[in-house]
């Protein structure tokens, strides 16, 4: 039978940790991250009102190690997770049940560091003529500055 506990987000990256956790005699890569997910809505005027819900992630081994090379806040990803509980207490000794969700698959779909050094390239590359440079690439123009971090 299939897994049936599986979550599919894309969104963003906010806060970023990594550990390694001492397991027998190595040390296990250990990474949790927020994820950003956003969606848009018309409200009863007609206006457009951006909503973000965070989720809070846990990726072990390869998939943390993978995260640590090329993701940082910001990085836009796919992750293919499942869903668990994470109890604890809190400070006046109350038991709290907080979701999480334990990362199977991450896709880097995107990375603001990486495009904003190859938009100052593009630029230094630019010709001085105006004849269509023929090894011009064109990429899609997304405005980041909706976005809460």
């Amino acid at each position: 039978m299939a897994n049936q506990n599986q979550c599919n987000f894309t969104g963003r990256i906010g806060k970023l940790d990594i550990r390694y956790i001492p397991s027998n005699d190595i040390f296990i890569p250990f990474t949790t991250f927020s994820l950003a997910i956003s969606k848009s809505r018309k409200d009863s005027n007609g206006q457009w009102i951006d909503e973000t819900t965070w989720i809070n992630c846990k990726a072990f081994k390869q998939i943390a190690e993978y995260i640590e090379k090329h993701a940082q806040k910001g990085t836009f990803v796919r992750v293919t997770t499942a869903y668990q509980d994470s109890k604890w207490t809190d400070k006046s000794g109350q038991q709290r049940i907080s979701p999480e969700f334990l990362v199977n698959d991450v896709e880097i779909l995107g990375n603001r560091k990486e495009k904003k050094s190859q938009e100052s390239q593009d630029r230094l590359n630019m010709p001085t003529t105006n004849q269509p440079n023929s090894n011009a690439i064109h990429q899609a123009d997304f405005e980041d500055e909706n976005i809460p971090f």
